[in-house]
């Protein structure tokens, strides 16, 4: 599996090619039915009144906390006139105008997801539910997703292993 580091690659991109620096962008994940949304903006709300225009959107799945690999990328089809979105995105659907350049897998639970360009993870968890995560917290969140859930009987106890 390749290793890629994505949010490094970006920021090295930006000094050496001396670009401005924009407000940061934030993400905010929700589930709806089947489906995870995502929210990139430059505000604490999102979507953020007159949308974004990201250069693109790719995500990155998290098998550990060293191996990532690219699961979805989407461009806009004409960045100078169809890059604005309203910043709501749902995962592995590519925005009006906009391409998949990397068809997106189904998102799996126990793995964690980078996003850019906001450089911020997600991850689904087994139980259905969707958690923002940061760096520091990644390696918590697969040492809990790997650990064993006990069997309890129907009398309450803890199965024998004899």
């Amino acid at each position: 599996m390749k290793h890629i580091c994505p949010a490094v690659s970006l920021c090295l991109m930006s000094v050496l090619t001396g670009c401005q620096s924009q407000a940061p962008w934030h993400l905010t994940v929700s589930k709806k039915s089947d489906t995870v949304q995502l929210c990139l903006s430059h505000e604490a709300t999102c979507p953020q009144p007159g949308g974004v225009t990201p250069a693109g959107i790719s995500v990155y799945r998290y098998d550990s906390t060293h191996d990532n690999e690219l699961v979805w990328d989407a461009e806009p089809d004409d960045p100078e006139t169809g890059g604005n979105i309203s910043g709501v995105v749902t995962y592995g659907v590519a925005p009006r105008n906009w391409s998949n350049k990397v068809a997106a897998p189904p998102l799996v639970c126990g793995k964690a997801y980078l996003v850019n360009p906001s450089a911020e993870l997600f991850a689904l968890k087994c139980d259905g539910s969707v958690v923002a995560l940061d760096f520091p917290h990644l390696e918590e969140f697969f040492r809990q997703a790997s650990a064993p859930e006990t069997t309890k009987t129907s009398s309450g106890h803890e199965p024998s292993l004899d």
